[in-house]
């Protein structure tokens, strides 16, 4: 039975190494640019050309270029390039790096990560780009942009920060002032390099990823941007750079075909969409408008913005087990207010939920116990042969009536649930920097006294001598030092999973008490 727990962990294990590798690598095929009639453009900020001339784009690359403007809302700081329109930095007013901090997140982040956002317009059968200057600003989170430099065309670009949002609009007005008609279409990009700062013991996805009406969720990483270009034809589509509790996203404005695509240059990886060509006579005006988010991964917040953006925050494979269970702990905390003691009848909930099931697998293990004394007897008297003293324990088994897998099946239903929860407390940024009680002001981050992972250890330790002890004295051993090793991990890992984990080992333990005291007396 002692097995049964080794089994379990092994088990649960391989449940996250394959959830980690679904989130990283099991993505859906995208058909690769040599496939397609349509090749990406030798600069990965630009979308793909329908025609064979490949455009000299702006330089967006050198610092000395950028000539910088600022703009303000309630929710978000911005920074752009007046020359080219492209979102450079921003900054939440509402989200500190650390508790107590002054230093507020960045997202976009162009002089660290090469992080950008850019809408901007193409022209066909050109390899000129509209270079902007200020025009004119509407108080501190507007302003309009002009570019004249494209013959028979006036270019007008507005940046309008979204008060109480965390969202940015872009509008690109085009004018036709030739006496031909022209072609142009959007663009939107998200670009930036492939660091990674996630935690090593507790990875989460940093990447791509978009959403249309076909593939649903896609995460497209940095190594498959790097390994190909590639491009999708979508509908109704957004697409996003996604970070542990933040991320980036273009998304859609009007029910449209786009073109997504990826790209990668000097370690810089590119995402973007672009709409198909459309004509505009002499004297005539098109107008496209592109939406950006950039900020939490706040559900309450994004789950209204457009179908499918309350996927960015990745519970994985188990999306279908951790999105309700989100659902009920937000509903407790409603009523508490308090994020620990929502974890707390959480785990009460999904105990009772399991009671049953729970109840035979300790019930096997009591009468386990029960039988121990037997199984030592008959260790002792068949030690020199281990074939008789299998049969002989086979026997006692058969003849108590006991089955010694009789608790797997609870156990192992039981699992999913519990890695399930665990990637709600993980991902969900609404427990970030949220106090429990006294000295435990962040259920996001580790204990700082270690009070929990030690109480953790002990509960631990106090379920084992409710188990069966091991007969083989190797396994004595191995189960001596688990608690020690689980106290070691779990004084890393944040304060709102241990609390999970203590709760849930002491229900057990008072469960498995009383089942013990019925059987074994």
């Amino acid at each position: 039975m002692n097995r049964l727990f080794l089994y379990s962990g092994f088990l649960f294990i391989l449940i996250l190494i394959f959830d980690a590798y679904d989130r990283d690598y099991n993505q859906p095929q995208v058909s690769s640019t040599n496939d397609v009639e349509n090749n990406i453009s030798s600069d990965s900020k630009q979308p793909p050309q329908t025609d064979s001339i490949k455009p000299n784009s702006p330089d967006t690359s050198s610092p000395i270029s950028k000539n910088i403007d600022v703009l303000e809302s309630n929710k978000l700081i911005i920074e752009f390039d007046i020359n080219t329109g492209e979102l450079l930095y921003s900054k939440l007013k509402d989200y500190s790096v650390d508790l107590g901090s002054d230093e507020q997140i960045i997202i976009l982040d162009y002089p660290n990560k090469k992080y950008s956002a850019t809408s901007n317009i193409q022209l066909l059968d050109t390899n000129l780009y509209p270079t902007y200057n200020k025009k004119s600003a509407s108080g501190k989170n507007t302003v309009v942009l002009e570019s004249t430099n494209i013959n028979g065309v006036n270019l007008i670009k507005e940046i309008t920060l979204l008060n109480n949002t965390h969202q940015v609009t872009v509008t690109n007005t085009i004018k036709n002032n030739s006496d031909k008609i022209i072609e142009v279409r959007n663009y939107e990009t998200i670009s930036r390099d492939g660091n990674n700062a996630a935690s090593i013991m507790l990875p989460t996805y940093t990447g791509s990823a978009y959403y249309d009406e076909e593939n649903k969720f896609s995460k497209i990483s940095f190594d498959d941007i790097k390994d190909n270009d590639l491009t999708v034809k979508t509908q109704n589509s957004w697409i996003s750079m996604i970070e542990h509790y933040f991320f980036s996203a273009w998304l859609p404005t009007t029910a449209s075909k786009k073109t997504i695509y990826t790209g990668y240059d000097q370690n810089i990886f590119t995402i973007g969409s672009s709409t198909d060509y459309s004509q505009i006579s002499p004297g005539q005006s098109l107008t496209y408008t592109s939406l950006m988010f950039v900020g939490p991964k706040l559900q309450s917040e994004i789950s209204s913005l457009t179908e499918g953006l309350d996927l960015t925050v990745d519970y994985g494979v188990l999306t279908f087990l951790s999105a309700p269970l989100f659902w009920i702990l937000e509903s407790i905390n409603i009523l508490f207010n308090n994020w620990g003691i929502s974890i707390i009848i959480l785990t009460i909930l999904i105990k009772a939920v399991f009671f049953k099931l729970s109840e035979t697998s300790y019930r096997s293990m009591a009468q386990m116990k029960k039988l121990n004394p037997r199984m030592q007897a008959l260790k002792e008297r068949y030690s020199e042969d281990k074939k008789k003293f299998s049969e002989a324990l086979m026997r006692m088994y058969k003849e108590e009536k006991v089955n010694p897998l009789g608790g797997c099946l609870p156990i192992l239903i039981q699992i999913p649930v519990f890695i399930a929860l665990y990637w709600v407390l993980v991902e969900s940024i609404e427990i970030r920097h949220a106090p429990f009680v006294g000295w435990i002001s962040d259920l996001s981050s580790a204990d700082p006294l270690f009070i929990l992972p030690i109480a953790m250890g002990i509960s631990m330790y106090v379920q084992q001598k409710l188990n069966p002890a091991p007969t083989d004295p190797t396994q004595q051993k191995i189960f001596l030092f688990l608690p020690f090793i689980f106290t070691a991990l779990f004084a890393t890992f944040p304060s709102g999973l241990v609390l999970y984990w203590l709760t849930n080992n002491i229900l057990s333990i008072a469960q498995q008490y009383v089942i013990n005291k019925r059987i074994v007396g």
